[in-house]
């Protein structure tokens, strides 16, 4: 990359650790990592606007067919909303009511799916019922 070889970068360890010290040398690769890690980060932001307004300007000049399914385009946590959500209409409290409901809901579908598909089933348990 730099075109070093190993004993210019034995040199440079050398000349950092006379430089800097033992007792700092530690700090200072922490927060290299972590300009790195921003770096990166930052970068791949960019890359994903740029491909994001790519992705725009070529639905706006007719070049890219408009997805029609354009959810796939909203972030994983925003996907999965009911389409009649809007965004502060409950509290937190009425979305977990709202929730159990519908979960509720689709334990019993579940289970007269089931009963319609084994009536023989039904016809056993309701006799164990009765017997009772």
């Amino acid at each position: 990359m730099f075109d070093l070889s190993w004993m210019e970068l034995l040199f440079c360890a050398v000349l950092a650790l006379i430089v800097i010290g033992p007792k700092d040398l530690p700090k200072l690769f922490k927060a290299v990592g972590q300009f790195i890690a921003k770096a990166r980060k930052m970068y791949k932001n960019m890359l994903g606007s740029v491909q994001q307004l790519e992705r725009e300007v070529d639905i706006a000049s007719g070049k890219q067919q408009v997805n029609e399914n354009w959810r796939d385009m909203l972030p994983e946590e925003v996907r999965h909303l009911p389409s009649d959500f809007l965004p502060g209409s409950m509290t937190a409290e009425q979305h977990l009511q709202r929730r159990q409901a519908l979960d509720l809901a689709r334990e019993q579908a579940i289970s007269n799916d089931v009963c319609v598909q084994n009536p023989q089933s039904m016809v056993h348990k309701a006799r164990a019922d009765n017997a009772n």
